[in-house]
């Protein structure tokens, strides 16, 4: 068969060096962009005068707002919070756990959250904040 006046036969099949290029940069793109898409809640934190203080791991975060209480980003009951606190800690390696709660939420929900820590043997608690003088 001819092609043209050409003694050449006809391509049936696809050329995929295309799609391989764009599946690569594709997948560039999502390996970069992926750390940086650590979502979290957006905390109105109260402001306190005081540093930073060094970690080795990432504790476990209990977040107080006004949509609830989330313990790792998970929405969870005011009774629940402590069971599903340990049980979390059951699986991780570290033991720390950091109460963030907006400055607008009563500090008796505050309380009652560290009560219930601290009635299951969870010592390791800290309160975030956010330096004075910082917008964000």
């Amino acid at each position: 068969m001819t092609v043209n006046g050409n003694n050449r036969k006809q391509l049936a099949d696809i050329n995929v060096t295309p799609l391989v290029d764009v599946m690569l940069v594709l997948l560039i793109i999502f390996m970069v962009t992926a750390p940086m898409m650590k979502t979290g809640l957006v905390m109105d934190l109260p402001e306190a005068k005081s540093s930073q203080i060094p970690v080795t791991a990432e504790p476990l975060v209990i977040s107080v707002s006004k949509k609830g209480i989330f313990v790792d980003n998970t929405p969870v009951t005011f009774g629940d919070v402590g069971v599903v606190t340990k049980n979390v800690l059951m699986h991780r390696a570290d033991d720390s756990v950091v109460i963030e709660a907006e400055k607008d939420i009563p500090f008796e929900y505050v309380v009652k959250i560290l009560g219930e820590l601290r009635a299951l043997g969870i010592v390791k608690v800290g309160i975030a904040t956010k330096p004075e003088g910082r917008s964000t």
